[in-house]
């Protein structure tokens, strides 16, 4: 897990994390740069992996035992290849827990990622 946690103006606004081994950091960012979307949106969003070593860029391209599917568009497919990158699919990803104050709101809504059949809940 790589807890991130986002203020404004001093104030606690979200808080982000994600499981997944090497790709644990690309999955927490990937959720925290989608933050215009909804908070469900940001987190079902396809993810992009790069590790630089090899240097293949890996996406998502799976469903998952609940009939989810995962995938990055074809057309972000081929402008990535038009830009020389080398592309694997791969079957699985992080797995992200993402919890936000929506601006003009004054209650927390949490998303527990889909992937892993998780439900978010909070006491």
């Amino acid at each position: 897990m790589t807890p991130t946690i986002v203020l404004q103006d001093g104030k606690v606004t979200a808080a982000v994390g994600a499981s997944g081994g090497v790709n644990i950091i690309a999955g927490t960012i990937e959720v925290y740069f989608f933050l215009k979307m909804d908070p469900l949106s940001a987190v079902l969003a396809p993810r992009i992996y790069h590790q630089l070593i090899p240097n293949v860029v890996s996406y998502e391209n799976w469903t998952t035992v609940f009939n989810d599917h995962f995938e990055i568009t074809k057309e972000t497919r081929v402008v990535l290849e038009k830009k020389a990158h080398v592309l694997r699919p791969i079957v699985g990803g992080t797995i992200s827990q993402f919890v936000v104050q929506e601006s003009g709101m004054s209650e927390l809504v949490a998303v527990s990622d889909p992937r892993k059949g998780g439900t978010p809940s909070g006491y």
